[in-house]
């Protein structure tokens, strides 16, 4: 995931869609993470499903920091910080398939007022 896009990206939109796309990302790292779930998971990979659970949970905290701070005109954490710490969490947890799509699908979005 290219962070300075995504930051840039981030940076460009008013106040209320920001809010409005990292809800997006959060919602879609819910969605993408019920693949872990299927019936048809390998056996003996629960440690590494309970890791990437622990990843899109630190994910949702780290988004969901952002959204506090962005609901109260709090904007002194730039996008970029945000960004870098996403993709950190991402690498760490081997979730970056999901990260990647997500941030795609907030970005497809409509975003003209």
């Amino acid at each position: 995931m290219d962070t300075q896009a995504f930051a840039e990206w981030l940076d460009s939109l008013s106040l209320s869609n920001k809010i409005r796309a990292l809800a997006l990302v959060y919602s879609e790292m819910t969605v993408y993470t019920r693949q872990l779930f299927l019936p048809d998971m390998p056996k003996g990979k629960e440690k590494i499903i309970l890791d990437m659970l622990y990843g899109v949970n630190e994910i949702h905290h780290t988004l969901a920091n952002y959204l506090l701070r962005y609901t109260h005109n709090e904007e002194d954490w730039p996008p970029q910080v945000l960004s870098q710490q996403l993709v950190e969490i991402a690498n760490q947890y081997r979730i970056g398939g999901f990260l990647k799509p997500a941030i795609e699908f907030a970005q497809s979005r409509n975003w003209t007022p």
